[in-house]
């Protein structure tokens, strides 16, 4: 009795190791770890660079603040092209140097802001933006577009457009016109005056 009970209970736990190796090997959640953007934002690998957390913050859906990190873990400075699409010019594109063994953010806090204008989104879409660097190919991120409702994007609204400043403009000043002289009528003396005319004083 005590033999078949021993076989019984190995038998039982050779079939529940089965069972939760089965599990396990199913479940690509425990065994091969996603990679996913633990943020709002989208995030990828461009060449030698790491694009992470990647969003928009507009409030009107014109013009939008490009928030967005990028890891450059190499001994050299890397450029970074983005490019977007502007409803009134067309492709425009951003021009930037990550320096080497260098995390850069850009429209966080005090750090410079990537502001793109004449763009035509709404909080709550997505709108792509294409980054590029070195010899990559480069990818199209279709970055989330996000506004202030959030505490912490409240302080990330595009900076105001600059304002030009007026050129003064120059108006010819009107040359003076000359006058005639005059001669004073009751001095006939025959010496002559400032402003008299010549007389021979007969």
């Amino acid at each position: 009795m005590l033999k078949v009970r021993s076989a019984v209970s190995a038998l039982l736990a050779a079939v529940l190791a089965v069972a939760i190796a089965g599990c396990s090997f199913t479940n690509g959640s425990i065994i091969l770890p996603r990679k996913y953007d633990p943020s709002d934002g989208v995030g990828a690998d461009i060449g030698k660079l790491d694009v992470r957390n990647a969003l928009l913050i507009s409030e009107e859906g014109d013009r939008g603040n490009l928030v967005v990190s990028v890891i450059n873990p190499t001994e050299d400075e890397q450029p970074l092209t983005v490019q977007y699409e502007s409803a009134t010019a067309g492709r425009s594109t951003v021009d930037l140097t990550i320096p080497a063994n260098s995390t850069v953010t850009y429209g966080w806090g005090d750090s410079d802001q990537i502001v793109f204008e004449d763009i035509d989104t709404i909080p709550g879409a997505l709108f792509p933006v294409y980054f590029q660097s070195g010899d990559s190919e480069g990818a199209d991120l279709q970055v989330p577009v996000l506004d202030t409702t959030l505490a912490e994007y409240n302080n990330l609204t595009p900076s105001p457009s600059p304002t030009p400043t007026p050129t003064p403009t120059a108006e010819p000043v009107p040359a003076p016109t000359p006058t005639e002289g005059t001669i004073d009528e009751g001095d006939n003396s025959g010496e002559g005056q400032p402003g008299d005319s010549v007389d021979t004083a007969e």
